[in-house]
């Protein structure tokens, strides 16, 4: 076996036959004789011109050896050697994990929870394991190929075509880099091969490697690719259960301290809360235009929209719907009165409560956790019509304006219904055919003609106060009589709510904000277009009755009762558009009209009211019910952990990826072709050995231009001496014709 050579060691020489000098293209050959029984027809780095029947033939890149060296040979080491066995395994590594690599930046996979900064995995290990492992790739990748070039060349040299100073060169390229700016001879030869070509996009491959393993392949945040997915919610109720709203009322007042009802007072101190709150966001929106100089727009869908208070952590806000019937310009010529009537539909709470679970908090400054989520839900949805009416058409709607109506007069001549008054108006009374119409029936669509019951307010409210009537026996309705001191008119409004088709849930969270809205249009996602389309037809809710209720008793709307000049009352009743101008009425571009203001206050209520609602319009039998778990689609944006990268210009570096891996796939199928390997006499040492062995050609050199030219520009093999040592010998092309067979014959092995 070959053993590198110590002082006083006989080293191995090499022979140099005289060859042809190594041109650019390096496709010289010289096995113009019969064949060694050592020489291999191994991989050639260039075209093989020699001619077979007047054509040249090409040398395949997979071509065997016929006669491989055998395995007695003293420079040889065997398949079974453990040098050659580390060396395919190491080649099996660089290529099966460079391919990993490869995958894993074209799959672009999302790491989810696995890498999170509460995950099984912290971002920091998973950047460091990710380095090390790419870092071994590259270290494996250069071992790898220097082995290549070393057993390449070195079997290259046992043969007649012999190996030129500028093919050892290119071990210097994966070793220092720099070689292949200074050396620019070397590089002006050897990358006109195939050897050499190839080899200088190894030497980039691999010295660029880790940078492009780290941008494409280690991960990273980034905003992935909407995705369809399935989330699950509560459902205890269908919609608006105040039984359910009294339940999860926190209070520290219960039943032993307040026997008459605890709960009602403690939804009627939240309803307050956020209706103040909402009301008073949604005039600064007004207030901040007005301060501006300018104006909102009179349509709808361009006016400030209501917010809700109810998560403190998330801004909710909803969308104005039905845009058609809230034209108040048109509605008002239709009927010939001011008829405003609102829609607003704001977003399901259960893909809050999803999101909270699905996702984990966004992280200061990477983003991580960020996300954006569209859930094909139905969504909560309010109505709110307002109807301007002159006195003698409410007046069948008044207690104290009745034949045998019971009633005081206070000092101001006012009319003062008896606190009674109710046990003298039947149950059916409202539906009686000889009551006396009020010319508005077809607007808000009762009488018995609807099958729906009118409202009876106990008295007249004076101006800036108005009277509820919140208890219409099976009505989906509250109904609020209130005056305004612009006009002689009355309003009357109802307000119902119901689960809607039409839009979708938007959950959005970022670092330190979070955003939970409707969406309403042409959106596929909506449940309408998603779900059930064209045969979803929602109706108003008698449950969600009461939750208006307690929320016109908290804000103080029956205050009309005994003139108490509340200030909800007092505001809303400066915001009745009238028609006192004979002008065709239209909405106010510098302040909002009654019904948006209710239900912008009222808002929070309809919300409230979802919470462990159906969000399918599903049915739930003898509500409130034990939670169960239900699904519905969603598509999701989020930013997490991937691979790939980070932006799209960083692709260019997708071919450093690709030629590791074909590199090494190459290198691992010639090892497995030349099994065993031979003693690398590119290796410095062994180089080195070989030539202080070799004779001197300097002699022989054409006017004694020294080593350097000449040597460069020859074929150099590795032969025996006489002696038996290796040396390197070096051809001239007047010898090839006189000395070819009997070099090609010599016994070198």
């Amino acid at each position: 076996m070959w053993q590198r050579s110590e002082p006083g060691m006989n080293l191995p020489t090499v022979e140099v036959t005289a060859s042809t000098p190594l041109r650019a293209n390096f496709d010289s050959d010289y096995r113009k004789g019969p064949t060694s029984l050592y020489e291999s027809s191994d991989v050639d780095d260039g075209k093989d011109t020699s001619i077979e029947n007047g054509k040249p033939q090409w040398n395949t890149i997979f071509h065997l050896n016929r006669e491989p060296l055998p395995e007695h040979s003293d420079i040889y080491f065997g398949k079974t050697d453990w040098r050659s066995i580390a060396n395919i395994l190491l080649a099996i590594y660089a290529t099966f994990f460079s391919g990993i690599s490869l995958a894993i930046a074209i799959r672009q996979p999302r790491y989810g929870n696995l890498i999170s900064p509460t995950g099984p995995l912290i971002p920091s290990t998973a950047d460091l394991l990710f380095s090390l492992f790419s870092k071994s790739i590259e270290i494996a990748s250069a071992g790898v190929y220097i082995t290549f070039i070393g057993q390449f060349l070195t079997r290259r040299s046992l043969r007649s075509r012999g190996i030129g100073l500028t093919d050892i060169a290119l071990r210097e390229w994966l070793l220092q880099p720099g070689f292949v700016i200074w050396h620019w001879d070397n590089l002006k030869f050897a990358s006109t091969t195939i050897l050499g070509f190839t080899t200088l996009l190894t030497a980039i491959g691999i010295f660029f490697f880790t940078s492009a393993s780290n941008t494409l392949v280690s991960p990273h945040v980034a905003t992935g690719q909407w995705e369809t997915s399935r989330f699950y919610g509560n459902v205890e109720q269908d919609f608006g259960n105040v039984i359910l709203l009294k339940k999860n009322c926190w209070s520290p007042i219960d039943a032993q301290l307040d026997t008459l009802n605890p709960g009602e007072s403690c939804v009627n101190i939240l309803a307050s809360g956020w209706a103040h709150q909402d009301m008073n966001n949604y005039m600064k929106d007004w207030s901040r235009k007005a301060t501006e100089g300018s104006n909102f727009s009179s349509n709808i869908s361009f006016r400030p929209k209501a917010t809700s208070s109810i998560f403190e952590d998330t801004k909710t806000a909803g969308s104005w719907v039905e845009r058609a019937s809230s034209n108040l310009t048109s509605q008002s010529l239709k009927y010939g009165r001011v008829v405003n009537n609102i829609t607003l539909s704001m977003p399901h709470p259960v893909v809050y409560y999803s999101a909270r679970t699905e996702f984990p908090d966004p992280v200061k400054g990477s983003g991580f956790g960020e996300h954006t989520v569209k859930a094909s839900v139905v969504s909560p949805t309010s109505n709110t019509l307002c109807v301007n009416m002159n006195r003698s058409e409410v007046e069948p709607l008044v207690y104290v304006e009745f034949p045998n109506a019971r009633f005081t007069t206070n000092s101001a001549g006012r009319k003062i219904a008896a606190t009674d008054w109710f046990n003298d108006v039947a149950g059916d009374a409202s539906l009686r055919p000889n009551l006396t119409r009020t010319g508005v029936e077809d607007i808000f669509k009762w009488g018995p003609a609807y099958s729906r019951k009118f409202p009876l307010f106990k008295q007249w409210p004076i101006d800036y106060n108005s009277i509820f009537n919140i208890t219409v026996l099976k009505s989906d309705s509250i109904y609020l009589l209130i005056k305004s001191p612009n006009t002689t008119d009355y309003t009357i409004c109802q307000m119902s709510g119901r689960l809607s088709p039409d839009c979708l849930t938007k959950h959005t969270q970022k670092v330190g904000a979070q955003k939970l809205n409707s969406e309403c249009g042409s959106d596929e996602m909506s449940f309408k277009q998603s779900i059930a389309p064209a045969i979803f037809h929602s109706k108003p809710s008698t449950d969600f009755r009461d939750y208006l209720g307690a929320w016109a008793t908290a804000v103080g709307l029956n205050g009309g009762e005994f003139n108490s000049n509340n200030s909800n009352s007092h505001v809303l009743s400066q915001l009745i558009v009238t028609n006192s101008s004979g002008k065709v009425p239209s909405l106010n571009v510098s302040m909002p009209s009654i019904a948006e203001a209710l239900a912008v206050s009222s808002n929070s209520m309809l919300i409230k009211a979802s919470i462990d609602a159906t969000f399918d319009n599903r049915t739930v039998p003898k509500a409130p019910t034990a939670p169960t778990l239900f699904p519905y689609d969603v598509i999701v944006q989020n930013q997490q952990y991937k691979s790939g990268p980070p932006d799209p210009w960083q692709a260019i570096l997708y071919p450093i990826l690709v030629i590791i891996f074909v590199a090494n796939f190459y290198c691992l199928t010639y090892f497995l072709r030349e099994l065993g390997l031979v003693v690398d006499f590119l290796d410095p040492q062994n180089l080195f050995s070989v030539a202080i062995e070799s004779p001197d050609e300097s002699e022989r050199s054409a006017a004694g231009k020294g080593f350097v030219v000449h040597h460069n520009d020859a074929a150099w093999n590795l032969r025996r001496d006489s002696n038996r040592k290796l040396i390197f010998k070096r051809r001239r092309v007047e010898e090839v014709a006189l000395n070819e067979k009997s070099d090609l014959d010599d016994n070198w092995i």
